[in-house]
């Protein structure tokens, strides 16, 4: 293998799956950065069955693969839980309670204000 063979790699034309459910992936974007939004922290990538977000996925050039990745997947995808992002349980009442704080403090500012209008 000599050096101009290294260079022309070709890019992937492919099929691309999900690594959950074998489902078809489409391109969500290039995700930023919490801490710091100008840092690029990858592709990300959406699933249209299982609603898998991230940036792995599983790229498959002979559609035969692809068949037998997503039988694979079916087989072992039976016992994993697939959720989406949800407040955890235990703190829902403090999102409720701060929901309500935050209201609350809304209206005693709108009837101070029209207290000082009047």
């Amino acid at each position: 293998m000599s050096i101009n063979d290294c260079t022309k790699i070709k890019p992937m034309q492919g099929f691309q799956i999900c690594p959950f459910c074998g489902g078809k992936i489409e391109y969500a974007g290039i995700s930023s950065g919490h801490i710091f939004p100008a840092v690029h922290t990858g592709q990300m990538y959406v699933c249209r069955e299982c609603g898998y977000q991230g940036s792995f996925i599983i790229e498959v050039d002979d559609p035969d693969d692809v068949r037998e990745i997503r039988e694979a997947l079916h087989g072992y995808g039976e016992d994993i839980e697939k959720s989406m992002f949800s407040f955890p349980e235990k703190w829902r009442w403090f999102w409720k309670v701060m929901l309500f704080l935050w209201v609350a403090g809304l209206i005693i500012n709108i009837i101070g204000l029209l207290i000082m209008i009047f």
